[in-house]
C-alpha cells in the first residue's frame, strides 16, 4: 500500500490551492486524487468551450437533482467538473467577490477570520496583490474593451432606473451593473490547478492521480489513516500518515463522508452503512442560486450575427488563433452586476446577467453557444442573491458510483418568492427604457408587459434553472451541534480530516462562489499547515526528549 503524509481529495478550485500550499508550508509528501482526467483539452483551455463541456460526461458529473414541487415538479440539471481544475474547468469563468453582507453574515457564524475586511485581504493575496505580487496567484482579467457594444444599451437603460455604472465589480463598492471579469490569462482558460497545483507538482512533493474515484475512508478510531479508491476497475488503497483534506465540493464531499460511516446515523443505517460518526449537519444545508433569462431579439448588432454562421465562426477561430482575443476568448456573461431592487435589506437581493447572445432552439444534451440564433438578441436573466431555501444531499445507495441524491428544495421559503417577483419586476422595467426598448425588435421568451404576475411567476417556475452554485452541505461554524466543521477547518469529533470546499459555506454568497471557495481554500491552507507544523514541531520535541 503505497504511502503519503497528506492526501488530498479532489484537485478542482479548493484541492489545487490546499495541495501547493500546504506542500510548500510544511515539506510534507501530498498526493491528490481526481475523479477525472487532464484539462488540457482545447474545450476546456479555449474559454468558449464551455459550451462543449456542458453536457461531456468526460469533464462533467452531470448529476440532477431530485424533482423540485415548486419548478413545476421538473429535475434540474447540476453539472459539477469532473476532470483537473474540478467546476472552473467547465464553468462560465465569471469572478466577482460578492457583497460586503455576505460576509458579515459568515463572521456572525464563526469569527472575524470569515468577516468582510479578513477575506478582502485574502482576496488581494489570492489575487496576486499586496504581499503576494510574485507568488502564485489567480489571474483575473479585464476584457471590456472585446465585449459587444450593444451592452451599452443595457447600461443606458439601468442608468435611468437610477442603477449606476461600476467600473470594478470586485472594489468595496460593487453595487452597480458594468462589464465582468473572467478567470482567463493571455486568451486561455486560467483556474487554480494552473496558478498552484501544476507549479507544485514540478517541484516533486506533490503527486496526482487522475481517474481515482475515491469510495471511502479508512479510520482507526477518531483518526483517518487512509482511503480507498477505484481506478480502472481496480480498488486501490492509500495511507495517509498525517491526514486528509476533503475538497471534493458540495456534492461529492458530503457523499463520500456518508459512503464512509459518517454522518446522520438513520439514514447511513437505512442504505446499509455501519455508522462511525452520527453528525447530523452532513449533507444538510444545501444552498444554490436559481435563475432564468428573457430572450429578445434585436436589431442591434449581437454575437448572434457573429457566431451563427459557418463563416463567422471561422474568422472568430482565427482571430483567436492569431490573438487569442474575440468572441472565442471570452465567456458569454458579458456584462450584469448587483441590483438592489424593492430589497427588504441594505444589500443588493438581485445579480443580472446581460449576455449579447441568444439561442431558442434547445437540444438535449446540447448547449448551443456556437449556434445562436441567426438573428440578433440578447438575453437579460437574474439570479435572487441570498436564498433562504435549504436542500439537502444524501445517498442514493451504498454504492459509491451510484449519484446521490441531490434535493435544493428550490423556492420552499416565502421569502424566496419575494425575490423571484422583484427580479421579474426589474427586466420588465429595464426592458422599458427607451435604451433598451428603442433595439427590441420582439420577447422570444414570455412577453413580460401582456402577462399577469400569476402567469410570469408561473413562467419562472417552468423555466428557472440552476446557476450551479451548489454549497454549504459541510457547513462551518462555532455551533456544536448544527455546524459539521469548526472554524479550524476539522471535522468534528476526528483529530486529521480537514474540509475545505464550497461545502463549508455557512450562507450562500451573493454572486458568482468559485472566487469564495477558492479565497475559503487560501485561509485553509494557511490554517492547515499551521497546525501540522504545530504538530510537527511536537513530534520533533518527543523524539530531542526520548532521545
Amino acid at each position: 500500500m503505497a504511502e503519503f503524509d497528506l492526501v488530498v481529495v479532489g484537485a478542482g478550485s479548493s484541492g489545487s490551492i490546499i495541495a501547493s500550499k500546504v506542500a510548500n508550508e510544511t515539506g510534507l509528501k501530498v498526493l491528490i486524487l481526481e475523479a477525472g482526467g487532464s484539462d488540457f483539452r482545447p474545450d476546456i483551455k479555449t474559454p468558449i468551450g464551455y459550451g462543449l463541456t456542458f453536457y461531456n460526461k468526460n469533464v462533467n458529473w452531470r448529476y440532477q437533482t431530485k424533482e423540485q414541487n415548486n419548478l413545476d415538479n421538473r429535475s434540474v440539471y447540476c453539472p459539477r467538473g469532473k476532470v483537473v481544475g474540478g467546476s472552473a474547468s467547465i464553468n462560465a469563468m465569471v469572478y466577482v467577490r460578492g457583497q460586503q453582507g455576505d460576509y458579515n453574515h459568515w463572521e456572525t457564524c464563526s469569527s472575524a477570520e470569515f468577516g468582510w475586511n479578513s477575506v478582502q485581504s485574502t482576496f488581494d493575496l489570492l489575487e496576486g496583490r499586496g504581499d503576494n505580487t510574485k507568488g502564485s496567484h489567480i489571474c483575473v482579467s479585464n476584457v471590456e474593451d472585446q465585449h459587444e457594444e450593444v451592452l451599452e444599451h443595457f447600461f443606458s437603460a439601468a442608468r435611468d432606473l437610477g442603477i449606476r455604472y461600476t467600473e470594478d465589480m470586485n472594489s468595496n463598492a460593487n453595487e452597480g451593473v458594468g462589464h465582468y471579469p473572467i478567470t482567463t490569462k493571455n486568451g486561455f482558460r486560467w483556474t487554480s490547478a494552473d496558478a498552484f497545483l501544476k507549479p507544485a507538482i514540478k517541484e516533486k512533493n506533490v503527486k496526482i492521480i487522475k481517474n481515482a474515484h475515491v469510495s471511502k475512508l479508512i479510520f482507526d478510531d477518531n483518526r483517518v489513516t487512509g482511503l480507498e479508491f477505484i481506478k480502472n476497475g481496480l480498488k486501490k488503497s492509500i495511507t495517509a500518515r498525517f491526514g486528509v483534506v476533503l475538497t471534493a465540493g458540495a456534492i461529492n464531499t458530503p457523499q463520500l463522508l456518508m459512503l464512509s460511516g459518517v454522518g446522520p446515523s438513520k439514514h447511513l443505517l437505512d442504505k446499509g452503512i455501519t455508522p462511525i460518526a452520527d453528525i447530523k449537519g452532513i449533507g444538510q444545508n444545501l444552498q444554490d442560486h436559481l435563475g432564468i433569462d428573457y430572450l429578445f431579439e434585436a436589431n442591434a448588432k449581437s454575437l448572434n450575427r457573429t457566431l451563427s454562421s459557418w463563416s463567422g465562426r471561422f474568422r472568430s477561430l482565427v482571430n483567436y488563433i492569431a490573438s487569442k482575443k474575440g468572441p472565442f476568448a471570452l465567456s458569454v456573461n458579458q456584462g450584469g452586476g448587483f441590483v438592489n431592487w424593492k430589497s427588504r435589506n441594505e444589500w443588493p437581493n438581485l445579480q443580472i446577467y446581460f449576455n449579447p447572445l441568444t439561442y431558442s432552439i434547445k437540444r438535449p444534451g446540447k448547449r448551443m453557444l456556437l449556434r445562436p440564433d441567426k438573428l440578433d438578441g440578447f438575453a437579460i436573466g437574474f439570479q435572487p442573491c441570498r436564498p433562504k431555501s435549504r436542500g439537502e444531499v444524501y445517498l442514493n445507495s451504498s454504492n459509491p458510483m451510484d449519484s446521490p441524491i441531490i434535493d435544493p428544495k428550490f423556492l420552499s421559503s416565502e421569502k424566496d418568492i419575494y425575490d423571484v417577483e422583484a427580479g421579474i419586476n426589474f427586466v420588465e422595467e429595464v426592458t422599458k427604457s427607451e435604451n433598451l426598448k428603442s433595439i427590441i425588435v420582439k420577447a422570444k421568451s414570455i412577453d413580460l408587459e401582456k402577462a399577469t404576475i400569476e402567469q410570469k411567476k408561473e413562467d419562472f417556475k417552468k423555466r428557472a434553472v440552476s446557476v450551479y452554485h451548489p454549497c454549504g452541505t459541510c457547513r462551518l461554524g462555532n455551533d456544536v451541534e448544527r455546524d459539521p466543521v469548526s472554524i479550524d477547518f476539522r471535522l468534528r469529533g476526528f483529530q486529521n480530516i480537514w474540509i475545505a470546499d464550497a461545502s463549508l459555506f455557512p450562507s450562500i454568497p451573493s454572486g458568482n462562489i468559485n472566487s469564495a471557495v477558492m479565497m475559503l481554500a487560501y485561509k485553509a491552507s494557511k490554517s492547515i499547515s499551521q497546525q501540522v507544523n504545530k504538530k510537527l514541531a511536537s513530534i520533533s520535541k518527543e523524539k530531542n526528549i526520548s532521545d
